[in-house]
């Protein structure tokens, strides 16, 4: 499991771009399409269902030079389609969920293992907005309450915002103190590779806290 300082996260041959702040943000996805090192498949994955929202996706990320794309609707596709369009991608770019229910609703099951097959081959995942934030251990909801995520960043917190982040975190970590939090800014991606590489892409907005018992697994 490739990890660098406080952050350890899903082993896999791509790398894992989390932008909790950013959605539709042209600079971070063509960093993204950067880091493409072979095939020529992109997959935009529909989190909220397809919408005019869904064609305005795919038109930027080709007009950044993207290679070819298509759409995967987690809601409407069935299991076997979902998984199979999201494992021969090369890169995908995971659309921001309205909610963190509509993320877990869509991106468990399926979903999640077309996007690891990916990731596990060397895929890039791009992961936007508040469906960024159900890639940590813990997802905190609307009404504060927190729920199990997927726990791509291991004993993790994400938060999308790198502003007053301790304020923000106090429940969540006062109630799990093993784990930490990350606050990634608006313009902001936390970029994590196949060699334990960490970049910080944009505008740099990032803020680490450590619950009381948090320590590092080396």
């Amino acid at each position: 499991m490739p990890s660098a300082s406080v952050f350890r996260w899903m082993d896999g041959g791509g790398w894992l771009v989390l932008a909790p702040g950013s959605v539709a943000n042209s600079d971070i996805r063509a960093l993204a399409l950067a880091r493409v090192a072979s095939g020529r498949l992109l997959a935009c994955a529909l989190v909220n269902g397809d919408s005019d929202d869904s064609d305005k996706m795919l038109e930027d990320l080709e007009e950044l030079g993207a290679p070819t794309g298509y759409l995967v609707d987690l809601i409407a596709e069935d299991d076997e389609t979902v998984e199979s369009k999201l494992r021969d991608a090369s890169i995908i770019v995971v659309e921001s969920a309205t909610s963190i229910r509509a993320a877990k609703a869509s991106l468990t099951g399926a979903a999640e293992r077309g996007i690891r097959a990916a990731y596990e081959t060397g895929a890039v995942v791009l992961i936007e907005g508040l469906s960024a934030v159900f890639f940590g251990r813990l997802a905190t909801q609307e009404d504060g309450q927190a729920v199990d995520g997927l726990g791509w960043l291991v004993d993790s917190v994400i938060v999308p915002t790198a502003q007053d982040l301790s304020t923000l975190v106090k429940p969540v970590l006062q109630a799990n103190s093993h784990l930490f939090a990350v606050g990634i800014g608006a313009g902001t991606a936390l970029a994590l590779g196949p060699n334990g590489e960490v970049e910080v892409w944009g505008t740099r907005q990032i803020a680490v806290t450590l619950g009381q018992f948090y320590r590092p697994k080396l």
